[in-house]
This record gives C-alpha cells, structure tokens and sequence, in this order.
C-alpha cells in the first residue's frame, strides 16, 4: 500500500519554473485576444467530451511537459509493505561452565524436574543426585527451555549449543523441536570447566549463516556472566548487533550488586546496549520460566512486520515520458500530419 500523503520532492526549482512560464503564456494569450499560441485554446476546449480526438495531438504534448517536469521534481513516496512471518529462528546458547553447578534457593524435593540430574555431573561425591538439596542453576535453565520449546509456533526452527571452554553445538537449526528437547536431558555432560562466551557466539553465528532463511531470528544467551571481557568477546557482540538479531541476554546471579569482576559488568553493560539484559535475581522454579515467557511474548508481538520503503518515481515517469513522446511522434507523423488534415490546425473560431 502507498502513503501518498507522504509525496514528496527532492526538487522544486521545475515545478515553479514551469507555473511562471504557465502564467506568462496564458497572459499573453489572454491579453493578445487569443490569437496567439492558438494550441492553448485547443488545450481549454477539449473540456468537452465531444472532438477530444481531434485535439489529441496538442493535449498528449502539453501532458509531456508536464511528465518531464515532474520527473525534473524528482518525486518519491513511501510503501508501506506488511508481512506476515509465520515462523521465527531462535538460537539458545547455554553457559555450561562448572559455575552453573552452583545450588540455588528451589528446593529439590518440591520441584517437578522433567529432567532427573545424573550422577557425576556435580561435585558432591555422591551416588543419587536426589540426596542434593537443591537444584543447580543448569538444572533451572533446563526446566524452563524445556517448557519454552514447548510453547514453539509450528515452523518455528531452534538451535541449541551449550558452552564452557568451548562451544558444542547439540542441535542445529531445525523445525524438528521434539528433537532439540530430547538434547537437554544430555546437558549434564557438558557442566564443567570455564567460561568463553565469544567462542560461543562466534560458533553459534557462523551457524545461523550457514541456515539462511527470511524468518526473523532471535539470540538467547544464558549464563551467570563469570568470563573475561576481551577484544574477541567485543567482537562477537558487534558481530550480533549488526546481524539484525533480537538479542536476549539472561543473567543468572545471587546478587545483583555484585558484578564479580570488571570483566563481568563490561559485558553486561555493552549486552545492554545491543539488546536486552533480563536479571535472574536468586533463580528459583519461576524466574527463569518467566524470563523465557517474556521473550516469547515479546517476540510474538513481531510475527507480522510493517516496513517502510521510499519509492523513487521519477523512473517510472520518466519511462511513461518516453511512452507518451513515441505516441506524440506517431501522431504527428500520421495522423495528424497537415498533409492528411488540415482542418486539425486552424485556430478555433469565436
């Protein structure tokens, strides 16, 4: 659809140029008893339906004029195009370094875990991980992008990858969402070492580049931000920032005064800056949870986009010029050659 309230022009100069000469010629046709420039009393007397015809030639001339100015004006409007995306590609990355094994508050015994911890995975030298009293921050993390992939539109791809000191990637991007949930329950293999988000996110892009595809994409990032801010973590970030992500960053943390270290509070700060930063406050059964609803309503809200597209028409008149012109030429050639009819120049009669 066109807004041609937002007509608009880059020039003006032509179009006052033309209504000086407009109002000079009708002036001198008007004040000389109109026995001057007598095309322009053909021009007026067409206003009739009848022998519009046999003034064609004049009027498609003084039409080409008017065309040519037009596109001298250079006008150009605004197309609002509406889209409607019907899937969206979401890539999670989950920080699966051994500080995500840290407890939280929620209490094992109360909590519905779709995804039983396995032994090893924890520092406890234990035999049954049900004899822990509190579920790890990973474990969190699970449940809640368990009942995020659930939520998932059909048609809807996810790419999942888990990281510490290197990036693993468990799940392309696929529709098949089934799938990317059976990954989770491997997740505990992967709980151990440090932290290096740039890897991570340099895997994860080069990733989503080899998937193209006109969905709206949208980044994921859970972690308790305990990294170092180096130059290739800055520049993953401007890597995101210009790839035209929505980008989501989930910060796991007991204290939100406490940034840990310099690195952690950099990252955070340019994170804000490219996207959002959700705080998970003392992560719990729920805020997790929530902070993944959030996203998907925020993200639903962007199924159907609206753009704006400025539209350049002095091409397409000055194609429509061109057409006239050869019709005014064959006109003038043929029909309206005085050879043929010379009654089709005489000056009107008063």
């Amino acid at each position: 659809m066109i807004d041609w309230s937002t007509l608009a022009f880059a020039q003006t100069w032509p179009g006052w140029l033309a209504l000086v000469i407009v109002a000079l010629l009708f002036a001198l046709w008007y004040f000389r008893n109109r026995n001057v420039f007598p095309d322009l009393g053909i021009v007026i007397a067409t206003g009739s339906r009848r022998g519009w015809l046999d003034r064609l030639l004049p009027v498609t001339g003084f039409g080409l004029m008017a065309a040519l100015v037009l596109v001298l004006m250079e006008p150009s409007v605004v197309r609002i195009e509406k889209i409607e995306q019907q899937a969206r590609d979401f890539v999670i990355l989950v920080d699966t370094s051994r500080s995500m094994r840290h407890d939280t508050d929620a209490a094992r015994a109360s909590s519905e875990l779709n995804f039983p911890r396995r032994v090893g995975a924890f520092s406890e030298a234990v035999d049954d991980p049900n004899t822990l009293p509190f579920v790890g921050r990973f474990e969190l993390a699970r449940e809640s992008l368990f009942r995020f992939l659930a939520a998932r539109r059909s048609g809807d791809r996810v790419a999942l990858v888990y990281f510490n000191d290197d990036p693993h990637p468990v799940s392309a991007l696929t529709s098949n969402v089934g799938f990317v949930t059976e990954q989770l329950a491997t997740m505990d293999d992967y709980v151990n070492w440090g932290t290096d988000i740039a890897a991570a996110m340099d895997s994860s892009l080069n990733l989503l580049e080899r998937y193209p595809g006109n969905n709206r994409r949208t980044m994921i990032l859970i972690t308790d931000a305990e990294t170092r801010y180096t130059e290739d973590l800055e520049t993953q970030l401007t890597r995101v920032a210009g790839a035209g992500l929505s980008f989501y960053l989930l910060w796991i943390t007991a204290d939100t005064g406490d940034l840990s270290t310099e690195d952690a509070a950099s990252f955070l700060e340019f994170a804000d800056r490219i996207g959002s930063v959700i705080t998970i406050r003392d992560p719990d059964a729920n805020n997790i949870r929530d902070a993944l609803a959030e996203i998907s309503r925020l993200e639903g809200y962007r199924y159907e986009e609206t753009r704006h597209r400025t539209l350049d028409l002095a091409a397409p008149l000055l194609d429509i010029a061109r057409a006239v012109f050869l019709v005014w030429l064959l006109l003038a050639a043929t029909l309206f050659h005085p050879a043929l009819s010379r009654q089709l120049f005489q000056a009107p009669t008063r």
